[in-house]
């Protein structure tokens, strides 16, 4: 069993949310904690209560930073909250995400697995308020980067490392046990049309349901569903699933046309390891397995 720590902009993007509800079925997960990110993350926090209240969980949850640690020009709120009124969750008030992560963390030195799936604000802001804190984990998995040679049309493409250059730059450079970084090019192989999302959730769960409700305004604007963020957790308890390099990340805080982007460079040395491959099959199949497993 894993202690997990959750750190996630929810509300939006409907892999958010599918990832959320991967950890909350798969039994080697034990969740620990929640903090959201990003615009307006107290509606954030009000998603993710409502998807964990669908499998009766009651998970400490805590609303988190809608400021980045360097200014960007978007302040992006999340679509999908216009669902929560169709869902049982609790009210949440936009609080302290970094002392609330250090305390679980604190409290279990060396057993938490964090899992970063939103800009890097959060985990960046603890990182450098409460220092010991890469010591303290167990591992750091972020979905984060984007390291193909190909350019990306937009800066912007790269999102989890251009929402807050500064805090992504932080937390490449931070020095954590295990760290494991999920990028853009291995993420986006992971493309189905969004007429087969509903091959992932066969169950009519009231999970899945919740996950499509908040996730259905994504899915009719975008057309199709990229599975980034699920990737990040399904690795942790799935690790043959992905192969990675170890290197270093550097991260463009400071070229306007070129904020946020990723580079990587190989060395045995080096503090994170990459994502290079995915076995597609195996991850749907671990996936949706679990997403339709009996509660």
């Amino acid at each position: 069993m894993e202690k997990i720590f959750l750190d996630t902009d929810i509300g939006g993007d409907i892999d958010d949310a599918i990832c959320l509800a991967y950890l909350l079925k798969e039994p080697q997960c034990n969740l620990m904690g929640i903090t959201t990110v990003c615009g307006e993350p107290e509606k954030r926090a009000g998603v993710a209560d409502a998807i964990c209240k669908t499998v009766g969980r009651k998970v400490p949850i805590v609303a988190g930073l809608d400021t980045t640690l360097q200014p960007v020009p978007v302040y992006p709120t999340p679509d999908g909250a216009a669902a929560l009124q169709a869902w049982e969750h609790d009210i949440y008030q936009k609080s302290n995400a970094p002392a609330f992560m250090y305390q679980i963390i604190k409290e279990h030195p060396y057993e938490i697995i964090l899992i970063g799936i939103g800009n890097m604000t959060n985990i960046a802001t603890l990182f450098r308020d409460y220092p010991d804190t890469p010591n303290l984990l167990k591992a750091l998995y972020v979905m984060n980067g984007y390291f193909a040679k190909e350019p990306l049309p937009e800066p912007w493409y790269n999102w989890n490392a251009w929402a807050d250059p500064l805090a992504a730059k932080m937390v490449f450079a931070s020095d954590v046990n295990v760290h494991k970084a999920i990028p853009l090019e291995v993420t986006e192989l992971l493309t189905i049309d969004a007429v087969r999302a509903n091959e992932l959730f066969h169950t009519n769960s009231k999970l899945n349901r919740a996950v499509l409700d908040f996730g259905n305004a994504w899915l009719e604007s975008s057309n199709q569903l990229t599975l980034h963020d699920p990737l990040a957790a399904v690795t942790i308890f799935h690790p043959e699933i992905c192969q990675f390099e170890k290197g270093f990340v550097t991260v463009e805080t400071n070229e306007k046309s070129l904020m946020g982007a990723t580079t990587f460079t190989t060395n045995r040395k080096g503090n994170v390891d990459i994502a290079r491959t995915v076995d597609k099959e195996a991850f749907y199949s671990v996936l949706s397995s679990t997403l339709n497993k009996p509660i």
